[in-house]
């Protein structure tokens, strides 16, 4: 790991993690991801037409209840933490949770990508809350030293060090199922 990232807290990443395509694993878009130094931006459950990248702020040691592998579907073990105050400074904001009827009487409508559904009077209930989700719009580059690749184990830090001729463009490569005590 290098200095800088050693000297940034676990509760100042925000994580976003990659999954599975139709044309690439997650270990495959992470090494893109890494190869283009930008998390492209998506508009998988974001509201209206403009795309954002979506990120975690839970502590690194804390996403075992979201890289859980009932969410498989959704996210796997591979992504990356960017430093938070970096983020910050490239337009990222924690989302607001609100219910959509009421978000769109106090939102202009080019603002909607920053609602996360919550509505607890429905049943089943929907509440994303307790992902403490954060969103840029548009793409959100990084800078390799504010930046750790995380993967899911021992093994996916070889393979990122063997693409990259063991020079990552990144301060770290961490394997979180190691974090876990056992796979992610």
């Amino acid at each position: 790991m290098s200095r800088e990232l050693a000297k940034i807290p676990a509760v100042a990443m925000l994580t976003h993690f990659t999954r599975a395509s139709t044309a690439a694993t997650a270990l495959d878009n992470l090494v893109t991801i890494l190869k283009d130094g930008v998390i492209r931006g998506g508009t998988r459950m974001i509201r209206g037409a403009h795309p954002a990248v979506c990120m975690f702020d839970v502590p690194i040691p804390e996403l075992r209840t979201i890289l859980d592998r009932r969410n498989r579907r959704r996210y796997e073990p591979f992504g990356i933490a960017v430093d938070k105050r970096y983020a910050f400074t490239m337009g990222a904001r924690p989302v607001i949770y609100l219910p959509w009827r009421e978000a769109e009487k106090i939102l202009a409508p080019e603002e909607s990508w920053r609602v996360v559904s919550l509505e607890i009077d429905k049943t089943p209930p929907i509440d994303w809350s307790f992902e403490r989700e954060w969103r840029a719009a548009g793409d959100l580059r990084f800078e390799p030293p504010l930046t750790a690749a995380l993967v899911e184990t021992w093994k996916d830090v070889d393979e990122i060090f063997e693409r990259f001729n063991g020079r990552p463009p990144c301060a770290g490569v961490i394997p979180v199922a190691e974090m876990f005590g056992s796979p992610a």
